[in-house]
């Protein structure tokens, strides 16, 4: 009896399994695309004009605190060196003057670093865009089920499916026929 209870059972999951492989089979296979946005934003035409402005807007940036900090600096050293000979009203007024200009500097860093997120933002967003536009026409073309984004979560993946170089190509082919 024990036997015959488990020729039924096992039959029954071989049953269940074919019944649940089968629509399966009948499907289309899994085809999946790896693409590395950074490699695209890096190496595409139009993403390296975009890091060069920003680049050259940064260093302008950088230049220009570098010269407000030494400013600072020596108006530092000023006060200190001066600041035996001045009265205690006059030492009070010019370190009150000294922390503020400080902390203008400080807000004035602040908010040159959230003006650089921004139009790293607003230069980028747009690519980003295009590039989905893009790897879209790629998955529809080919006939990718998905895309995965290379540094989102995916541990490992062969070279064979990875898509960056065809949708880097296909994002400078279609930057150029834009300008034209």
């Amino acid at each position: 009896m024990r036997r015959y209870y488990l020729k039924s059972l096992l039959g029954l999951v071989g049953i269940s399994f074919l019944l649940t492989a089968i629509p399966s089979w009948a499907s289309d296979p899994l085809k999946v695309g790896i693409l590395d946005l950074q490699r695209c934003l890096q190496q595409s035409e139009a993403g390296k004009k975009a890091s060069k402005v920003l680049q050259e807007k940064s260093e302008r940036i950088k230049k220009d605190l570098t010269a407000r900090r030494d400013d600072l600096k020596k108006m530092r050293d000023e006060f200190t060196k001066k600041s035996n000979v001045l009265s205690q009203e006059a030492k009070r007024d010019k370190e009150k003057e000294l922390i503020r200009k400080e902390e203008d500097f400080r807000d004035l860093v602040r908010e040159k670093e959230e003006e650089m997120r921004k139009d790293e933002f607003n230069s980028m967003q747009p690519l980003l865009n295009e590039l989905f536009e893009v790897t879209s026409k790629i998955a529809k073309d080919d006939g990718y089920t998905m895309i995965l984004e290379a540094k989102s979560g995916v541990v490992y993946f062969t070279k064979s499916i990875e898509i960056t170089d065809k949708v880097i190509k296909l994002f400078n082919e279609a930057k150029k026929e834009k300008k034209k």
